[in-house]
């Protein structure tokens, strides 16, 4: 079996082989980026007044933290900035109150916020403001407000487990005491798909967290491997194989019924499927010339264009389409696994993938953009323990998504629209 298949396959076997030792948390993660300066804008804080109360205190260094991972802000107490904010964040027995106000362009543009949250929902709140002053004044895309899905192993067994953008607020979604894989978020929605073997075989299954519903919509034998649901309507593209051959398909999302087969070849094996923005087309794996390498294709059409020639990078894999219209893959090259970006508009042949991920004698894989479009989690493996680690496409350094006992991996990054 090839390990280019590493986002649907070679998961299954790790997952089951593997009782492997962890090292510990943090041990093994030594990375040093790319700060971007020149990109950045500074915030003072030093003008907006806060009570000492847990909850306000909760809502300043969640907002604090949330501009500084977004690349585009650094948050500073010093009066001189290149924003100004100004006004008050209180708490109380019931939650924390904010109210404030924020100059920027040499205070010839402003705009004021204000939030009143209880306990449970203060750090959405912030995440919301955060999102509000990436939009609004350095005039980005904001990712505060999104959830990461990924695959965890804890205790010999697997679940799906979901985390705020900073990594806050790890919990565990699915409880199938099965093994699972592939969790994708679908479009403007609060729910993913995911292969769960819960039935004994493996299926898709979708989850639905504004409604705390799962039910199963693929079921055919063989594989259901790596549903991702199109941006543009109900289609689900699955990887199959009932025909005894490792092809793509489009599905029903609502029932699971077989709309069409995208490939049809004896001698090759497709994976990883991913929708374009528009969902006009799908990028995935094939092995078609023995290599698994990159493909786009129009469902239709179904005519494959291959998408990376660099000779340097051997394999292909795990690739995923952003909001930004580029494509993050994982590349092989010289022994590791690295995280790679393409533009799919330019030409092939003469283009060259640009490596985000550090040479630091770990493999990156499974690489999910962020709705920003700058930001990518991925899979960290070093020493046989995963971790879950945040690249950032313009050069800042990479940091861990949170520090946990376990091994984390296969994690898809969610848009920033909530039901």
């Amino acid at each position: 079996m090839f390990r280019s298949f590493r986002k649907l396959l070679f998961p299954v076997l790790f997952a089951v082989a593997s009782g492997l030792p962890a090292l510990a948390p943090g041990a093994d993660l030594r990375i040093v980026g790319k700060a971007s300066p020149a990109d950045k804008q500074t915030v003072s804080f030093s003008r907006l007044r806060a009570d000492d109360s847990p909850a306000a205190r909760e809502f300043l260094a969640t907002l604090r933290n949330d501009l500084l991972l977004s690349g585009w802000f650094v948050p500073v107490d010093a009066e001189s900035a290149s924003v100004q904010l100004s006004g008050s964040v209180t708490g109380s027995a019931s939650g924390a109150n904010a109210a404030f106000r924020a100059l920027w362009a040499g205070g010839t543009r402003q705009r004021d916020w204000s939030r009143a949250a209880s306990g449970d929902v203060i750090r959405d709140a912030a995440h919301e403001v955060a999102d509000g002053m990436v939009s609004a004044i350095a005039g980005e895309r904001p990712m505060a407000s999104s959830k990461i899905a990924f695959v965890g192993k804890r205790d010999g067994g697997t679940a799906v487990y979901e985390c705020d953008a900073d990594g806050r607020r790890v919990r565990q979604i699915t409880s199938d005491r099965h093994l699972c894989l592939s969790p994708n978020w679908e479009p403007r929605t609060h729910s993913f798909l995911y292969t769960s073997w819960a039935s004994g075989l493996p299926a898709v299954w979708r989850v639905d967290l504004s409604r705390n519903k799962q039910r199963r919509i693929c079921a055919y034998p063989g594989m259901n491997l790596g549903a991702t649901a199109s941006p543009a309507d109900g289609r689900v593209a699955v990887v199959l194989s009932r025909s005894g051959q490792v092809d793509l398909y489009l599905v029903d999302g609502s029932n699971g019924r077989i709309l069409d087969r995208l490939t049809n070849s004896r001698d090759a094996s497709e994976s990883s499927p991913s929708w374009s923005p528009d969902g006009r087309s799908l990028v995935y794996v094939s092995d078609a010339g023995g290599v698994p390498r990159l493909y786009a294709m129009s469902p239709a059409s179904k005519t494959p264009r291959r998408l990376v020639y660099a000779s340097s990078i051997r394999e292909n894999v795990a690739p995923e389409w952003g909001i930004s219209g580029e494509i993050v893959f994982c590349g092989r090259s010289g022994g590791r696994y690295g995280v790679y970006v393409i533009d799919p508009s330019r030409d092939a042949r003469t283009s060259t993938p640009a490596k985000i991920s550090p040479d630091d004698g770990a493999d990156y894989e499974d690489p999910s953009w962020a709705p920003d479009g700058r930001h990518v989690v991925c899979t960290r493996t070093q020493g046989r323990r995963r971790s879950l680690v945040v690249l950032d496409a313009k050069g800042d350094a990479p940091r861990k998504l949170f520090d946990l006992q376990g091994d984390w991996y296969l994690p898809s990054w969610s848009d920033n629209l909530r039901p």
